[in-house]
């Protein structure tokens, strides 16, 4: 279990993922771009900086149709740090000669590091959807 959060290590985990695609898909590093798709969760209770992430950080006019570098979702999804997102689901969505398209399905709840979620992968709160 991790203990620890902050944009280094979630820098670091979020590249393990992306490797992971990369592999499993068979591709060549290419340039990335990742689409941010916060999702709220129905039933699960939200705290003030949740609140504060989906109002003020991952609104839909920042996010919607808009592809950001991995430095800049490092840079907002850690802007709580050492609370980050309870999940992100990361999975390609399109794959040219260029780039490649990543999207990232993301939990509104931000939670401490010992309760990240996908732990059992080793670069949590990632899992590489395929």
């Amino acid at each position: 279990m991790i203990t620890e959060m902050n944009k280094t290590i979630f820098f670091q985990n979020f590249q393990k993922a992306v490797q992971e695609i990369i592999l499993q898909e068979n591709m060549p590093l290419k340039n990335c771009k990742f689409w941010i798709n916060p999702i709220i969760e129905q039933g699960k209770s939200m705290q003030a900086k949740d609140e504060i992430m989906r109002l003020s950080i991952l609104t839909p006019n920042r996010v919607k149709k808009r592809a950001f570098t991995m430095d800049e979702v490092v840079s907002m999804l850690t802007f709580f740090s050492p609370l980050v997102p309870l999940w992100i689901n990361c999975k390609m969505v399109r794959y040219t000669d260029e780039e490649i398209e990543i999207q990232l399905d993301c939990s509104l709840r931000l939670r401490k590091p010992s309760l990240l979620r996908n732990q059992e992968f080793g670069y949590p709160p990632f899992k590489v959807i395929v």
